[in-house]
């Protein structure tokens, strides 16, 4: 999501819904959006560039195409997972909302969808049958806080997640009706929502391996600390800033992926490992599902001021 203090919507009566979803997993109340440690600069745009190579790259918003580092984009790739990255109906922002379209390596790529029917294609590719390692949505600035007022984005987030149902019971059509969260147990399907801007700035993350009600009290997380955990999640190098950044540890339950080989004589171990899942990410702001902001992360191992 977009431009909006944490004060102003976890604890928020004019957020109803988002604090409904929060109550059932984590939270983070001093996430520093401009960096806990090295500086973030020039967002919105800089924010997302941030998460996902490693640095601000030193744009700011209105940045032309194409900076060169790598992504975790590339990463994926390499590694042979998969991603797709949706934005919302004509993607007015561009690359400041939607850095894919900032990278030479994604500007043009397949897995990159600029869409006309709001965030139905979304919620199809996560209903497919092999919905990819890293899913990602980017809503308008209409839907994501930026020029709507708190209230009207939290009717946005429940109606992408939920439509008219609930969390228990979310409606046909709804991203929290599709097999990938009806399943979520079996993918181990992580849901993140991130704001782009401010400090501290709103989140939730929520999904069978993310603690329940939990509210964490490290000081040290941002945009490279989420890019390493994703990355640590896959096995992946961390990029640039990451590498000093920590893991988002204390949000996670101990998880012992499922074997990846038939089992042997040998006992299994029984050390709790952070298990790789497929990360959804909304950024609002951004759907880290990480914009809303917002990430569709699923197991597999395999968003200062308004500009």
């Amino acid at each position: 999501m977009e431009n909006k203090d944490y004060s102003s919507v976890i604890g928020s009566q004019n957020a109803p819904f988002i604090n409904s979803l929060a109550t059932l997993g984590t939270t983070i109340p001093n996430y520093h959006s401009y960096g806990a440690t090295v500086p973030i600069s020039g967002c919105s745009a800089g924010c997302y560039v941030a998460l996902v190579s490693g640095s601000d790259q030193g744009v700011s918003d209105g940045y032309s195409c194409c900076i060169s580092s790598t992504t975790i984009l590339d990463q994926l790739e390499s590694a042979g997972l998969t991603w797709a990255a949706y934005c919302e109906d004509g993607c007015s922002r561009g690359a400041d909302h939607f850095p894919f379209l900032g990278f030479a390596t994604t500007q043009n790529s397949p897995n990159v969808h600029i869409t006309n029917n709001g965030f139905t294609d979304f919620v199809n590719e996560a209903d497919s049958a092999n919905p990819p390692n890293l899913l990602w949505f980017t809503p308008t600035d209409a839907h994501n806080m930026h020029d709507n007022l708190v209230p009207s984005g939290d009717n946005y987030v429940k109606s992408l997640l939920v439509g008219s149902g609930t969390i228990a019971n979310p409606s046909p059509g709804s991203l929290f009706a599709t097999n990938l969260f009806k399943n979520a147990a079996t993918t181990r399907t992580m849901f993140y929502l991130w704001w782009d801007e401010y400090d501290p700035s709103p989140n939730v993350e929520y999904g069978p391996m993310i603690k329940t009600g939990y509210t964490s009290q490290n000081n040290t997380y941002d945009e490279f600390a989420t890019l390493r955990t994703m990355e640590d999640n896959w096995g992946l190098a961390p990029l640039l800033n990451a590498a000093s950044a920590p893991v988002t540890s204390d949000i996670f339950v101990s998880l012992t992926p499922p074997p990846s080989t038939p089992p042997s004589s040998t006992p299994p171990t029984e050390t709790p490992t952070l298990a790789t899942f497929t990360w959804l990410l909304l950024t609002i702001g951004i759907v880290f599902l990480v914009t809303i902001a917002a990430l569709l992360l699923k197991v597999s191992r395999g968003k200062k001021e308004a500009h």
